[in-house]
């Protein structure tokens, strides 16, 4: 785990294709979304969804801005813990963060550095009853999957492209 996080932090980086699978147990069929998504040390992610409609989330520090229809929302992550704990699932992995995942996360990695899983379960209650597990898993410093699984069975998908 220290290996992974130390080669996860050198990065400086990344720009990368996603697709998402929404399984929501409300909808017949899952939802199918797709983009780009992009991070730059120490604290900034853009997901910018071009499929089935443009979106864009953007975090920088403790700001999360949505972009949608012409239509700006921000949000200040200190004040919505659950939505900062999701999001820094993914941001603390990407810096190779381990203090914060560990903080934020009961942490269990899985597997060889050439394919690594890692298996995040919310400390905090309130986020537990929303999110059961994360998994977030890759190949050496890349990561190339994040799911989440909810408590009322829904769960997401998102397969990763690194961008050569």
């Amino acid at each position: 785990f220290a290996q992974l996080m130390g080669q996860l932090a050198k990065i400086e980086s990344s720009r990368a294709s996603y697709s998402e699978v929404r399984h929501v147990s409300q909808l017949k069929r899952p939802i199918e979304l797709s983009g780009t998504l992009s991070y730059s040390r120490p604290a900034r992610i853009e997901k910018r969804q071009t499929r089935p409609f443009l979106e864009v989330m953007r975090v920088d520090g403790d700001m999360l801005v949505v972009e949608r229809e012409g239509k700006s929302r921000s949000i200040v992550l200190s004040q919505v813990p659950v939505v900062g704990t999701l999001v820094e699932s993914l941001r603390a992995t990407l810096a190779g963060d381990a203090t914060e995942l560990e903080r934020l996360y009961a942490v269990t990695m899985e597997g060889p550095r050439e394919r690594w899983t890692l298996k995040l379960l919310p400390r905090e209650y309130e986020v537990g009853g929303i999110v059961s597990q994360i998994r977030i898993s890759g190949s050496g410093p890349r990561v190339s999957r994040v799911e989440i699984r909810e408590q009322g069975g829904d769960r997401s998908v998102m397969t990763i492209q690194e961008d050569s």
